[in-house]
This record gives structure tokens, C-alpha cells and sequence, in this order.
């Protein structure tokens, strides 16, 4: 973080030139009033009033053209971090999001604002101003030592209140911090699954536990605004005391000192005024900067866990052809080894067909075919080359990919096929022929142009699940990965699909096809067989049915013989293996 903000330094500096010019421009009212009580008064000259009280306008003109230039500075500034910072950090949240250990930085965004309201606002201003206390205070020093004297026990006064806003508040805003990212992770969780939440009666749970959390936040975030409450009060006592106590204390100069005169006392109480006036600037806002010193150390943090990203160099379009070598992943958090030592290789053009059990690694594969997950260990390569040496944003357009739970967008039906670039309308239309979906599309109100809500609200599963399936065909990618298609599809719903597949194939697109349902793998070329994430069976698709099936039958004659031996424990073998027959062949 402190290299990035380095390169917006120019910013500041220029803010705080500015800023210099301008205090130094705030006391032109004190030593106007200082030459009206001891000058004009005194000499009755309205030719003196008239030329200090036109100096007097030209410094405050002057002062608030340069107020104009520094706000105007620190907009610059904000918006220019914002435009890098920020896409920076919503793809790694993004990317963080699925991780298989879940997303331990997703306010990235919300730390950014907490930091670019401090650097913009009061807090870098008063920042800005708190040089000039010195200043005023040797201005007071050649004023009067008393006058210095009353300045100095305020702003001992006033700094000790600040440090001790610091050690009182400090832990309790950390820990409400905390505190507040926890109950917000809740409430999104719930809101993510509202229709299971409303359905089964969990809402009276879910609010429960959030309030429990939130009473947490409140008590914190009461205890540290109780705390910094009270030492504003006494602050702002003590400011008003000790500028009161400098109006007499000048008072009593003038009675005992002749040459000190009511200009002069005046003045100077201004000038005393200006001297304690950042602290208590600072003091006011010193939540806010707790806030962002907060969220510049977690910014900081993420941003030194980032690996040193090296822009790859642009790779030809890829053909398709995929292998992965030796590949395997797992959660280090929890020592879990979910796909172990897989290796298989696909030609460009080629259909995969992948079966297997639950829980036996189907989807984590997909995703690391996809680059969704790397693995821990091994390659996976997409046309020779480490599927890491592509970017994103270069291989994304040469990919599909539907998962198993279909996220759509807020937006029309053509924003979500087009994978919410701008909407080509021939691609667009030819993706949703191919999902059966067009003449669907057609009868809609507003046709493509159709908003669907929230993640599909006004959709039905197998909409939103043809939807996805366009999305992922949208562009002719050379790689399509589809992960249960068709679970939620009807028949002319699975119709559709088993013709778009065809039409992959004709086009030479590589296709891997996860299912439980065998009418999908009718034209793929290979079969791979998971099996507790290893891989237990790749070939070509007739190879392994008939391994499959061949692998049953055994099954089947073992149970047949274990039964027979239990029914008839006494019989000899022939009669054992009669029984066994008989129940292959009822099998």
C-alpha cells in the first residue's frame, strides 16, 4: 500500500502547499483587526479603513481560489485511486471467492472507501493544518510570553486528551470492526439462501444469531463512542476555557502594559484560537482515522499475500487441446486431499465423458479444467502451454463453462449470454438456438431485452439452467466443461442440449461432460471413471462400458455366491455353484 499511495503523492503535496498559503492567509483577520483597533481607530482615517479592509478581501479571494484548487486536488486524487486500485482489488476478492478454504478478504472495497474518506475529507486537512500550531505558537512567543504560555498549557492539555482518545478507543473500534464483518457475513449468507431461510422457518435462527452479533457491535462501538465522547467534551472545555483565559490574560497585559494594546489582545486571541484549532480537528476525527489506519493494515496485508504478478505474453488462440499431468488438489486447512495424482490428455475436438459416485471429485475437476482452482501440485496444460501463463481475461472468451449451481445477473437475458460485455446480437441469438432457448425468448415481454432479476428471480430452474448453457456456448469457445446440464431440464430441455453437444462436436470444440444419466455420453469419444478422487477408469467410451459392465457382472456373481453359501452352508460345491448360476443368470 505505501508504494501504490507513493505514486499519488504529487496529490498531496500540492494539497499541502496550498494549505500552507492558506493558513498563512487565515491570519490576515487577526491583523486586520489589529490595524483597525490601533490604527484606524486611533487616527480616524477612513482612507486606512477603506485600503486594509480592500487587502483584507484580495487575501480572503485569494484564500478561498486556492481552498477551490486543493478540493478539487484531493477529487483527482480519490478518483485516481479508486480507478487502480480498485479493479485490482475486485478481481482478487473475486478470485478469493472461490477458493475452496472460502473468501477470508471480501471488504476489500469498503476498506478502500474507509481509507480514500480519510485522505480526501476533514482528516487529511486537519492534517494539513496541524503544522501551523507551531507556527502560531512563536507568533504568540513575539506577541507576549504569557500569551505563548496559555497556548502552550492548552496544547499540552489537548495532546494528552488525544492520546488518551487513542488508548481508550482504539481496541474497542478494532474489535467493532470485527465484530461488524462477522454479522455481515451472516446476513449475506442468509440472504444468499433466503428461499431455504423463509421456507423451512429459519428466519426467527437467522435473526437470533445476527442479533446476538450485532448486540456485540453495538455494546463495542457504545463503549468506544462513549469513551471518545467524553474526552470530546472535555476537549472542547478545555479549548473554549483556555481561549477565554487568553482574552483575559490579555487584558490583563494591556492594563499592565502600556504598549501592549486592545489590537494586540484581540489578535492574539484569534491567533491562540488558531494554535489549538487543528487538535481539536484531529480529535473529532480521530474515528475516522482509526478507521483508515484499520483498513490500510488489512489492505496492506492482502496486498503483500499477493504473488508478484507478471503480465504473460499473448498466447495464440487455443485449439482445445487440454492434458492434465499428474495433477492433484486439496484444502490445506483441513489436510484434505480431494483429487489425487490425476493424469489424462483430450485432443482438440475431443468429447469427455465423466462419471462416478458423489463426492468422488467430479466438480473440483472441472473447476481446475476451467483455471477456477489451481492444483497443488502438477499441470494442466491447454494446448502445451501451463493453463497459469494465460490471463483470465485473454483465455476467458475460448472457454465455457456451466457449474452445477447457476448464478445469473441482474440485467437482461442478452446482458447474461453475453457474459455481460456488450451483447453481440448474432452470437447472442445463435447461443440461444443452440440452448433451445430462442423461440422461449421470443414469447417474453420484452424479448431479449427481458430484465430477469436478481440471479434469475422471474426464471425457472431450467430457464436459468438453459440460460447458464447458452452463456457458456456464447462465442464459439474452443473448451466447453458442463457439469450436470441437465439437472433441471425437461425433456425438450435435455433435447436441446444432446443437440447442441452434437453441433460441438461437429465444430471441433472440446467438450467435458460430468452426468449420471448414460443418453448424454451417447456420442462422447472418451469416458474417465472417478473414484474417491483418483482416477479409476479413462479410455475410449466403449472400452470402459465394457470394463464397467464386465466389473458388474463380477460384482453380481460374488453377491450370488456369498447368498448361495449363506442359504446353504451344508451343500457341497457343485450345488454352490448351481445357485450362483442361477442367480448371474437372474441378474
Amino acid at each position: 500500500m505505501r508504494s501504490f499511495l507513493s505514486k499519488f503523492l504529487p496529490f498531496f503535496v500540492a494539497a499541502g502547499v496550498f494549505s500552507f498559503f492558506m493558513n498563512m492567509l487565515l491570519l490576515t483577520p487577526s491583523l486586520y483587526m489589529l490595524q483597525v483597533y490601533d490604527r484606524v481607530l486611533g487616527s480616524r482615517s477612513e482612507e486606512t479603513l477603506w485600503f486594509i479592509s480592500l487587502l483584507l478581501l484580495a487575501a480572503l479571494l485569494v484564500m478561498g481560489s486556492m481552498e477551490l484548487v486543493r478540493s478539487r486536488l484531493l477529487v483527482r486524487a480519490n478518483n485516481a485511486i479508486d480507478a487502480q486500485l480498485a479493479p485490482y482489488l475486485l478481481r482478487k476478492m473475486a478470485e478469493g471467492a472461490t477458493s475452496p478454504e472460502g473468501n477470508q478478504y471480501s471488504h476489500g472495497l469498503r476498506d478502500l472507501n474507509s481509507i480514500k474518506g480519510f485522505l480526501t475529507g476533514t482528516g487529511i486537512l486537519a492534517l494539513f493544518d496541524a503544522p501551523w500550531m507551531p507556527i502560531a505558537m512563536i507568533i504568540l512567543w513575539y506577541m507576549h510570553f504569557y500569551l505563548f504560555l496559555v497556548a502552550l498549557v492548552g496544547a499540552v492539555l489537548m495532546v494528552g486528551l488525544t492520546i488518551l482518545n487513542e488508548v481508550l478507543t482504539r481496541k474497542p473500534l478494532t474489535d467493532a470492526n470485527g465484530a461488524s464483518q462477522a454479522a455481515g457475513r451472516h446476513v449475506e449468507v442468509a440472504l444468499r439462501n433466503a428461499e431455504v431461510v423463509n421456507a423451512m422457518g429459519m428466519l426467527k435462527g437467522v435473526a437470533a444469531r445476527w442479533a446476538g452479533l450485532n448486540d456485540r457491535v453495538l455494546a463495542l462501538q457504545s463503549k468506544a463512542s462513549q469513551r471518545g465522547g467524553n474526552i470530546s467534551g472535555v476537549t472542547k472545555f478545555v479549548r473554549q476555557a483556555i481561549q477565554s483565559l487568553g482574552l483575559g490574560v490579555g487584558a490583563y497585559i494591556v492594563l499592565k502594559e502600556p504598549t501592549f494594546t486592545p489590537g494586540m489582545m484581540i489578535a492574539g486571541t484569534i491567533v491562540l484560537g488558531k494554535a489549538l484549532g487543528p487538535i481539536e480537528l484531529l480529535i473529532a476525527g480521530w474515528k475516522g482515522f482509526l478507521d483508515a489506519r484499520i483498513a490500510y493494515g488489512r489492505l496492506d496485508a492482502f496486498m503483500k499475500a499477493q504473488h508478484l504478478e507478471i503480465e504473460p505474453m499473448e498466447l495464440p488462440p487455443p485449439t482445445g487441446q487440454i492434458s492434465l499431468e499428474k495433477v492433484t488438489f486439496g484444502i490445506r486447512a483441513t489436510n484434505k486431499v480431494i483429487i489425487k495424482d490425476v493424469s489424462f490428455a483430450l485432443t482438440a475436438g475431443e468429447a469427455l465423458g465423466i462419471i462416478g459416485p458423489s463426492a468422488a471429485g467430479k466438480s473440483t475437476l472441472a473447476r481446475l479444467m476451467v483455471g477456477v482452482w489451481k492444483p497443488l501440485q502438477g499441470n494442466i496444460r491447454l494446448d502445451g502451454a501451463d493453463l497459469t501463463s494465460w490471463s483470465s481475461d485473454r483465455l476467458g472468451p475460448y472457454l465455457g463453462y456451466l457449474p452445477q449451481d447457476i448464478e445469473l445477473f441482474a440485467g437482461s437475458i442478452a446482458d447474461n449470454i453475453a457474459r455481460l460485455d456488450e451483447p453481440d446480437s448474432e452470437k447472442v441469438i445463435k447461443a440461444a438456438r443452440l440452448s433451445g432457448l430462442h423461440e422461449m425468448i421470443l414469447n417474453m415481454p420484452q424479448g431479449y431485452d427481458t430484465y430477469i432479476g436478481n440471479n434469475g428471480a422471474v426464471l425457472s430452474g431450467g430457464q436459468r439452467q438453459r440460460i447458464g448453457l447458452a452463456r457458456a456456448l456464447y462465442g464459439d469457445p474452443k473448451l466447453v466443461v458442463l457439469d450436470e446440464p441437465n439437472a433441471s431440464l425437461d425433456n425438450d430441455g435435455e433435447l436441446a442440449l444432446l443437440q447442441a453437444l452434437a453441433y460441438l462436436k461437429q465444430m471441433g470444440t472440446t467438450v467435458v461432460i460430468i452426468t449420471h444419466k448414460v443418453s448424454l455420453l451417447s456420442n462422447v469419444d472418451k469416458l474417465l471413471v472417478m473414484q474417491d478422487g483418483a482416477l479409476a477408469v479413462f479410455g475410449p467410451r466403449e472400452g470402459v462400458l465394457q470394463h464397467l459392465l464386465q466389473q458388474q457382472q463380477k460384482q453380481l456373481q460374488q453377491q450370488a455366491e456369498a447368498q448361495a453359501a449363506e442359504t446353504n452352508p451344508s451343500s457341497g460345491g457343485n450345488n454352490e455353484n448351481a445357485a450362483a448360476g442361477k442367480e448371474v443368470s437372474r441378474g
